[in-house]
């Protein structure tokens, strides 16, 4: 039985009681009770990723193993609290209404089962004009209750499928048709209202983080990649989404809870950052970093995720990528090739933007990813994110150096 991370079995919220039943035990209630009811015994259990929101909701991933009864095998079994989707299995532990599921059975996501169902996925592969005898279906990214992405491969070529709350998919739709025009940006090759579904052709190229890793691997210009969001259209809706600078509180609150050793650094660096302070909107892709761009031979072929883009901050973009690479370089194999590529970018960027705004929110966006240990359960995730909050940290005092 994997043990859960003693600092995770420690984590509680007054007001979401469902955080302590499903975090404090190796094997819990409601997954044990699940496993029962359909004759079989867990084995092993290990959260696989945690997305917590204190006061609000908790969703938390498990690779679970059974051991005889109608689930016997290994499964992913996800459990929420507090914010539960309507069709979720409700089990109640020490009071508390728990909604449990099997992945891909999603209640949110009526999509992901049909996608990752290689006869679905065939007939989908043979509507857009490319019947296959054999399809391969895997499930690359998936975040419980919120979205999904699978790939479907045939003999010949293959699809992304994008998988969403039904309620949002026209919305994508309409984002990708629009930016296609401009840049290379997938198009959506069909979608579906019913079933949330929408269908990308896969585009050639590595992530430019991957290019990175590789010192043989031929960088797009930094100039190019500046371009991306230099002069995006006006997004299809006038809805502005919040500034990577008004995210920071709804982490701040997290953080003090999974590293209390932490919270007078989370206040400090709260305290200094301030609030935003630019009032003007623009176009912004939303959450532009270097895993979201495609290279092939050194020019870029693909931008992707545009689920995001809409109207923002100036300076949130540049912001943005520049946090995720100070971060990548942390964990990088290529330390310096990373730091070097991000010196550039922040060159042209500091020639377009005021240097200690986009400092600053290189800042903002390290410290919202300062949770990520905690939400993937990194062995040493108490740590790690301590780091994190540091190199934060580092950034904010180099824009108030500017």
């Amino acid at each position: 039985m994997a043990p859960v991370h003693p600092a995770t079995a420690c984590v509680a919220d007054p007001d979401l009681p469902s955080v302590a039943t499903l975090l404090g035990e190796a094997v819990p209630g409601p997954v044990a009770a699940v496993a029962e009811a359909t004759g079989g015994v867990v084995t092993d259990c290990h959260p696989v990723t945690v997305t917590w929101w204190p006061g609000a909701s908790i969703t938390v991933r498990y690779s679970v193993a059974v051991e005889g009864g109608e689930l016997a095998g290994c499964h992913d079994l996800v459990a929420a609290g507090g914010r539960i989707p309507d069709g979720a299995l409700i089990v109640e532990a020490d009071g508390t209404p728990v909604g449990v599921w099997r992945v891909p059975f999603d209640p949110a996501l009526p999509g992901l089962a049909p996608a990752l169902d290689d006869t679905h996925a065939a007939r989908l592969l043979a509507d857009l004009g490319s019947p296959a005898a054999k399809v391969t279906t895997r499930l690359r990214g998936y975040r419980p209750g919120r979205r999904a992405v699978v790939s479907v491969r045939g003999e010949r070529e293959g699809i992304y499928v994008k998988v969403l709350r039904p309620e949002r998919i026209q919305r994508l739709h309409q984002r990708h048709e629009l930016l296609a025009a401009v840049l290379p940006v997938p198009a959506s090759l069909g979608c579906s209202s019913e079933l949330g579904l929408m269908a990308l052709r896969a585009l050639p190229g590595r992530t430019l983080r991957d290019v990175l890793e590789d010192p043989a691997g031929q960088l797009p210009a930094p100039e190019e990649v500046a371009a991306l969001v230099a002069d995006l259209p006006p997004p299809p809706d006038d809805q502005p989404m919040a500034s990577i600078i008004e995210r920071v509180p709804a982490f701040a609150d997290l953080l003090r809870r999974v590293v209390p050793s932490e919270a007078a650094a989370v206040d400090r660096f709260v305290e200094e950052l301030g609030e935003e302070d630019d009032e003007d909107l623009v176009p912004v892709h939303g959450d532009f970093y270097e895993a979201q761009i495609l290279t092939e031979g050194g020019r870029v072929v693909g931008f992707l995720d545009v689920d995001t883009f809409g109207l923002g901050r100036r300076g949130d973009d540049p912001g943005v990528m520049l946090g995720h690479l100070a971060l990548w370089e942390t964990m990088s194999t290529r330390p310096a090739r990373v730091r070097a590529y991000t010196q550039e970018l922040l060159e042209i960027w500091d020639r377009l933007h005021d240097p200690r705004d986009i400092r600053r929110r290189a800042a903002a966006a390290l410290f919202t990813l300062a949770s990520g240990p905690f939400r993937v359960q990194a062995p040493d995730w108490p740590g790690e994110t301590a780091a994190r909050i540091a190199l934060a940290r580092s950034w904010l005092e180099r824009a108030r150096a500017r």
